[in-house]
């Protein structure tokens, strides 16, 4: 059977090199809805699990879940090999044609978004600013030289005040950000952590991002707005930020709202400082760096 998804030669890049967890949310929305059904004499998401390698005990606990397709991407899509080009292939497998055709505008949006970000410009850094001194580096040679200014055999490792947590679509702001917070305008130069400007190519995404959030910054900053709520890389950081520092306790997040939006349910015990409006930007910027300063 036809089908109308895209062609693993599109613009001539092979879907295998995009990450899994640039799937957006519609596009896992549309997926789970049309795969979650039990379908008579056909296939469904217990397929599509056991295609990516799932055991029968994890299916049976995906089952529980009230979208088990929605669960199974989301695990699925952390795994280092996952990718866009191993979905399309793992769906023509099963003979999941209509589903392929059901996402094909979804799935356009959010490869179109991997390519801006991927040849988008690193924002500026502001020189001068010091490394901090905080404790928990990580010891394990796969997180060696992971960040511009690391030591490549893990002698000296780059540490930061905040991890920023932000959309390429929310990147002005963020340079903004460095450009107030870099500087000596409120006292102190804090060092923050931007993934265009600080990571170095070519290492695991979500191991590394992972690792500096839990050792190398003392805080994360989330930037909200609407694309925020549609990026699945921001859900995990997220995630694993509340993770480390459960009930808000240790007051590791700091989230940021800069387009207005309904806060996240993950979020809401959690205080907000307000960007929106426009009479209260001095002190918003004044208010975040006084709370990234905090020891």
């Amino acid at each position: 059977m036809a089908t109308n998804a895209p062609s693993q030669d599109t613009e001539g890049e092979n879907y295998d090199s995009i990450p899994a967890r640039y799937l957006g949310v519609q596009t896992r929305k549309k997926l789970a809805l049309w795969l979650n059904p039990p379908r008579v004499g056909g296939t469904n998401w217990e397929d599509l699990a056991d295609e990516m390698g799932f055991e029968y005990i994890e299916i049976e606990n995906f089952k529980l879940k009230n979208s088990p397709m929605y669960e199974v991407l989301h695990v699925w899509s952390l795994q280092q090999n996952a990718t866009i080009g191993h979905l399309i292939e793992m769906l023509k497998s099963i003979e999941r044609f209509d589903v392929l055709e059901e996402i094909q505008s979804s799935l356009a949006k959010d490869i179109s978004k991997y390519r801006e970000r991927s040849s988008s410009p690193m924002p500026v850094q502001v020189p001068e600013v010091s490394t901090g001194n905080y404790p928990n580096v990580p010891t394990t040679s796969e997180l060696h030289g992971i960040t511009l200014q690391d030591d490549p055999y893990g002698v000296d490792k780059e540490l930061f005040d905040a991890y920023v947590c932000y959309c390429k679509e929310d990147r002005d702001f963020v340079i903004q950000m460095v450009k107030r917070l870099e500087s000596s305008e409120f006292g102190r130069r804090l060092k923050l952590c931007i993934d265009d400007r600080d990571l170095l190519p070519g290492t695991a995404y979500l191991t590394v991002t992972a690792e500096l959030i839990e050792n190398r910054c003392k805080r994360m900053v989330v930037v909200l707005s609407p694309e925020f709520l549609e990026s699945p890389e921001c859900d995990f950081q997220t995630k694993y930020a509340m993770s480390l520092s459960p009930g808000a306790k240790k007051q590791r997040l700091i989230p940021v709202m800069y387009k207005q939006i309904e806060v996240p349910q993950l979020l809401r015990f959690v205080t907000v400082i307000d960007y929106v409006k426009e009479e209260l930007e001095e002190r918003f910027w004044h208010r975040l760096s006084k709370a990234l300063s905090r020891p």
